[in-house]
């Protein structure tokens, strides 16, 4: 082999180590970039989310104390949550947002989409975990149940939403038929950080069972009467 040869093929294993040093590098800093990411964009939204009221009251923006405000006002909300007086003034008050033209169905949609939420109307949305065979026979994907629909032919069916990995904002929206839905025994959480891990993070076991019993008041219901 020439000296040109010999140059050639180093500079090439060169590039492949370094090619692979590079894709290990991004393996183990990337979760962490994308994490420090996530924190600094929540931390600069709810830190400017008060700045104008507080450059009222104080003549300039005080860098953090939106956030210190707003992180302070989430505790004293949580742990007032555990007294029953305080649930029943905000399921009051839940009533009268949700009562309120215009408002009350975006308010009522926004919970409804929010893991872990009381649901004032069922227990669909992001609480329930099921799972559809697709994309074909003996072959499963995980979603959220979010309403279920009945045509004019008395047939039931539950509207699945299916989130992308590894993005749960972006994926797709079906209709099955209840009988081809089974629930599925895991949180919502527990289904996100599935999806969201692509898989990396998954229970060992899962319980499945038929989707059967619904309530016929579930949200999102469709009949004749209510379409006429």
């Amino acid at each position: 082999m020439t000296t040109q040869g010999q140059s050639v093929a180093c500079h090439r294993r060169f590039g492949r180590e370094v090619s692979k040093r590079l894709g290990l590098g991004a393996i183990l800093l990337l979760p962490l970039l994308v994490t420090f990411w996530l924190i600094k964009f929540a931390y600069d939204k709810m830190d400017g989310l008060l700045q104008p009221i507080i450059s009222l009251i104080f003549g300039q923006e005080v860098p953090g104390l939106s956030f210190g405000i707003i992180v302070i006002t989430l505790v004293a909300v949580g742990a007032l949550s555990s007294i029953a007086i305080f649930r029943w003034i905000v399921r009051r008050a839940e009533r009268g947002i949700i009562a309120t033209p215009g408002i009350g169905p975006i308010y009522g949609t926004v919970k409804k989409l929010i893991p872990g939420s009381e649901s004032t109307e069922g227990e669909l949305g992001f609480s329930k975990v099921v799972r559809v065979e697709y994309p074909r026979r003996g072959a499963w994907a995980v979603g959220f149940l979010m309403s279920v629909i009945e045509d004019d032919a008395g047939t039931k069916y539950g509207v699945v939403y299916m989130p992308s990995t590894p993005m749960p904002q972006s994926g797709w929206l079906m209709q099955a038929p209840i009988s081809d839905i089974q629930n599925v025994d895991w949180s919502s959480s527990i289904a996100m950080s599935y999806i969201v891990s692509a898989g990396v993070s998954c229970p060992n076991t899962m319980q499945v069972s038929p989707l059967e019993d619904l309530p016929e008041d579930q949200p999102g219901r469709l009949t004749t009467e209510t379409q006429g």
